[in-house]
Formats: C-alpha cells, structure tokens, sequence
C-alpha cells in the first residue's frame, strides 16, 4: 500500500483493510470487486488485484504462509527483487541486502565520483556491493538505516555533505558536480479536459462499485454536459481498464470484475 502512495493516507486503510482481510485466506477467497472496493482511493487498483493473485498463490501453493526465500517470494505476483529482500530482511530478520532508489543512491557515490547528484551504478553492480557491505550482525538495521540515511543526509538533490559522519569515506562527498542536477524530461500524462487519465480511472471505479454502465451512462455521470467525443474517450478508458482486469465487458456495459 505505501509504495507509491503516502503512509499518512494508507494508515487508515491499513486498518480497515486488515479488520476486512485479516487473513490470505480471508483475502484469497473474496470477490475481486470487494478487493477492489476496499482499495479504493489508494490509487493504482492494479496493485490490489496483484496483491488477491498473491493471496490465492500463498494460500493454493504455499499453505497460506509467504515463503521466507527472496527466489520463490520473486515468484509470487506483484514481488520483484527490492520487495522480495526487503520482507526477508525486514519481517524475516535474514542476512540479506536491500536496495532501493535511496541505497542504491548511496551505494554509487560512496564509491565512484559522480559526474551529476542523479548518476546511479547499474542495479547488478548496486546489489553486488551491497551485498559485500552488509555486516554480520544486525543487517536488518542496517538496511534500514541505509534507507533513512539516503532520505535525511545523502538526500538525491541536495546532499548534507557537511554534517555527513561518513563524508571523509566517500568518494563524492563535498563535489561541485552535486549542483548539476540532470532531470529527466518528463512524459506528458494523457489528459481530457484539463484532468489526468488516472484521475478518471479512480473515478469510474467508484462509479462501478455498485452498478453496471454503458460509457455513454458513464460519461454523463462524470460530466453534466457530456458529449459523443467524452463518451467515445470514456469507451476507450474503460476498453483499457478491462485489459488490465479491473472491469469486465458485457456487450455495451462494463462492471467491476468479479474474478
């Protein structure tokens, strides 16, 4: 729930979404569209839908218990590598690495001199030296503190590198080439009348909570003075929600899944 989203939003839904699902197999066993309900304005439904597919995984294959090894958690739906060691470490207490933007960040200017404060080693060298640099006792703490350190102190725009304890180590610290700020240009986020595309997505969820639509019905609920091009714009957004298994179609009518 927190990645991507704000934890100070998702506290809340932490709870109720745990007093609905306190179990895999609780959440294995629901409706998608309940799944989706209780997600709602999270933001990217995607990650509920993984997370059922997840649940119905650990329960069918697992015995409802989440595998402690980072090779078979990357197996599951939705986990990749930085997910997969971060449980291990984290709720499991192993002696493994963790890279995230923050560390991998760190891991880059500790030791090589970097040309802009954006400059990252590739992600196969990032996890090798984390790797090396876990120490033997305590690594869960350490991969955390790695995290805060990256967030407070080597931050990615503007590093304290003057209250730094480890600057005299670090092959970039105090570097000029800190104020380069290389930005990446942006994509351009598809929009309809003024609104991000993903703002409609959340909003035709709700809509579909409770109700079967026609994008024609949909549009007119999304907007009063409609027309036949919104209408058209809503069809294709709800054409791709369905490709991405959030609704379903039935002829004219779109609903939430039900898988």
């Amino acid at each position: 729930m927190a990645q991507q989203t704000q934890v100070s939003r998702v506290a809340v839904y932490y709870r109720a979404w745990l007093k609905q699902f306190p179990s895999f197999s609780a959440l294995a066993s629901a409706p998608a569209a309940d799944v989706l309900r209780a997600w709602s304005g999270l933001g990217y439904n995607s990650r509920a839908l993984r997370f059922h597919q997840l649940a119905q995984t650990v329960v069918q294959q697992h015995r409802s218990r989440l595998p402690r090894d980072p090779e078979a958690l990357q197996q599951l739906p939705g986990i990749g590598r930085y997910t997969a060691h971060a449980l291990c470490s984290f709720a499991f207490g192993m002696h493994v690495p963790v890279v995230d933007v923050n560390i991998r960040r760190i891991i880059t200017r500790w030791t090589k001199k970097v040309g802009t404060s954006s400059e990252v080693l590739p992600e196969k060298e990032s996890w090798q030296l984390a790797e090396g640099l876990l120490p033997v006792c305590r690594s869960s703490d350490w991969n955390q503190a790695l995290m805060d350190f990256g967030a407070m102190v080597c931050t990615a725009r503007r590093p304290k590198c003057d209250v730094c304890p480890v600057a005299s180590y670090c092959r970039s610290a105090h570097s000029r080439t800190f104020l380069t700020i290389q930005t990446k240009e942006r994509k351009k986020e598809p929009v309809w009348r003024g609104i991000p595309r993903r703002l409609y997505r959340g909003k035709l969820l709700k809509l579909l909570h409770h109700h079967a639509l026609t994008a024609e019905e949909a549009a007119s609920a999304l907007w009063s003075d409609a027309g036949a091009k919104d209408a058209e714009w809503t069809e294709r957004l709800l054409d791709a929600m369905v490709r991405d298994g959030l609704l379903s179609r039935h002829g004219k009518r779109f609903r939430m899944t039900t898988v």
